[in-house]
């Protein structure tokens, strides 16, 4: 049975379907709220009317999604922007049925999911009626996701919705200088297994010298496939950190993972591996700082947390950052803006079209 959600027929509202998982039930990652509901979310604030097809609420999600498009022709609420999460129960045929149905809609797809290349079900959906690919990368690897018969694609730095990402204060249960959140890599980046089994050999050893002599707490989760942080407890981790640990599974340029926005709103202080583009819309050691070998992270981690100010100013700073470009309603507009000019906007995108 379809989700219930109002449905007007007021011609001069405009509509999107988002086609994703809103349910946190239904949300397998490491963060609990997932980029559909940023993308939702910033469709509303940008003025649309948004129904959420949670597919992952079905067992024949492709019926389902037939009949919701049924009842919206019959209603008269016609979407003009469809925006496609990763989708892995929604078929082809099913976006060429949306693209016959809504012949004037544009249909968007995002992905944040970066491996070797572009998965097998993410090509047969973009060649099915995709108008436009949005990713957490840019580059070669963004270009492998143009087909024939698609307008463009763009690259999105990262995203976070600050209403679910924002300060906070937290007990001594959620505190530590260091803290990392995510699975062993897997990917082309050997630095990131390198940092987690520094940061857990020092973790386990429960000493680690510094200026005053005194231990650090390091937090790991998600590292051993384990531990894994939900909601609230993700949050709360993050607020309780001096510092975010980041580093991605695979080398792709202008990728980053939702870690560094979610982080960064609120307000925990960043320290990444290095990301080419990176410097293209930060700046060391002002809104966040990076290194490039696990010896200069711990110089930077010791460095950083002898020195709280400048630590905090650098948070500040970078949250400020995030939030006026990479909040759920500013990163949207500009998407939209993408696709309305058919032109990049920020010097830090990648925008390539057909």
């Amino acid at each position: 049975m379809l989700l219930k959600q109002s449905i007007s027929n007021n011609q001069n509202i405009r509509y999107a379907l988002c086609i994703g998982v809103f349910d946190p039930k239904l949300i397998i990652q490491a963060s609990p709220n997932c980029g559909d509901n940023v993308f939702a979310k910033g469709l509303e604030a940008n003025g649309y009317d948004v129904y959420r097809f949670d597919y992952r609420a079905f067992l024949d999600a492709n019926g389902e999604l037939k009949r919701l498009t049924d009842h919206f022709l019959i209603s008269g609420r016609i979407p003009e922007i469809i925006w496609l999460g990763k989708c892995e129960k929604i078929l082809p045929d099913a976006i060429i049925f949306l693209r016959r149905s809504f012949p004037n809609a544009i249909i968007v797809k995002w992905f944040a999911d970066i491996r070797n290349e572009p998965s097998e079900h993410d090509t047969r959906l973009l060649k099915a009626g995709v108008d436009w690919c949005f990713g957490t990368a840019g580059g070669t690897y963004l270009k492998k996701h143009l087909f024939p018969g698609m307008i463009g694609v763009g690259s999105i730095f990262t995203f976070t919705d600050s209403t679910f990402y924002s300060p906070q204060e937290v007990d001594n249960t959620y505190q530590s200088d260091v803290l990392w959140t995510g699975r062993r890599g897997f990917g082309d980046n050997p630095l990131r297994n390198k940092i987690i089994d520094s940061l857990t050999a020092i973790s386990l050893a429960q000493a680690a010298e510094v200026k005053s002599n005194a231990k650090i707490k390091i937090r790991l989760f998600g590292h051993d496939g384990k531990q894994w942080l939900g909601n609230p407890d993700y949050v709360r981790f993050i607020n309780g950190a001096k510092i975010g640990i980041g580093s991605n599974s695979f080398n792709r340029a202008r990728y980053s993972s939702d870690r560094l926005g979610n982080y960064m709103a609120c307000g925990t202080f960043y320290l990444t591996q290095y990301i080419e583009g990176l410097e293209d819309i930060f700046e060391k050691g002002v809104d966040l700082d990076w290194f490039e070998t696990v010896d200069e992270m711990h110089e930077r981690i010791k460095f950083y947390l002898e020195n709280e100010t400048l630590r905090y100013q650098i948070a500040q700073k970078g949250r400020n950052k995030v939030l006026k470009y990479f909040d759920y309603k500013p990163l949207v507009q500009n998407l939209l803006e993408i696709i309305k000019t058919k032109k990049q906007q920020n010097n830090w995108e990648d925008v390539y079209l057909n």
